[in-house]
């Protein structure tokens, strides 16, 4: 089972991750609202919104759903269910400016239909159609990374700064139905 981040605290007396490329990173120097984002179990675009005064509208990269032939490890799927795998962009409405990127894995057979329709058309965020749908969610924070290299991943190709991500799992009704990971160009929060 993955590390869990953050879990009850914003705050680690040990503040060195490993990252991806296996060199170290010290979460404190990340700027406050970024620190902030990364531990935060709420809705990003709501709290991008806030930050950058702007609405965030979200912009889909890529939507495909699948029929599983096999489990993925954190999300509760078995073969034969349908999941969504799904890329968007955080962009400021006014700005143009894409504040962060996110690429997720969504059970559709652990959300209400309504929801799994909405997510289909990849016109709102998760957190946006969970909070507006009153569905109760937890969010276990389980991986967090810094790139600043090499950044060769397709979503982030729109940036040329070093970038940090977090992963984390969604659950709905205690069940594992989301994983997320988000990214975040650092030089829009500098």
């Amino acid at each position: 089972m993955p590390h869990s981040f953050f879990r009850s605290s914003g705050y680690t007396a040990k503040p060195i991750i490993q990252t991806s490329d296996g060199n170290e990173f010290d979460l404190s120097t990340l700027s406050p609202f970024l620190r902030t984002l990364m531990v935060m179990d709420g809705t990003v675009t709501k709290a991008l919104s806030a930050w950058f005064w702007e609405p965030i509208r979200v912009v889909s990269i890529h939507n495909k759903i699948e029929v599983l032939d096999e489990g993925i490890e954190g999300l509760k799927v078995s073969t034969g269910d349908l999941l969504l795998r799904r890329e968007v962009a955080l962009c400021g409405d006014k700005s143009q400016q894409t504040f962060a990127c996110a690429r997720s894995q969504v059970s559709l057979g652990h959300l209400p239909s309504s929801i799994s329709e909405s997510l289909k058309k990849g016109e709102m965020g998760i957190g946006e159609l969970l909070r507006e749908n009153g569905i109760e969610t937890y969010r276990d924070i389980f991986n967090l990374d810094y790139q600043q290299h090499n950044l060769t991943d397709p979503i982030l190709s729109g940036f040329d700064c070093p970038v940090f991500s977090r992963s984390y799992r969604i659950r709905v009704n205690q069940i594992p139905a989301i994983i997320v990971t988000e990214f975040f160009p650092i030089d829009q929060y500098s």
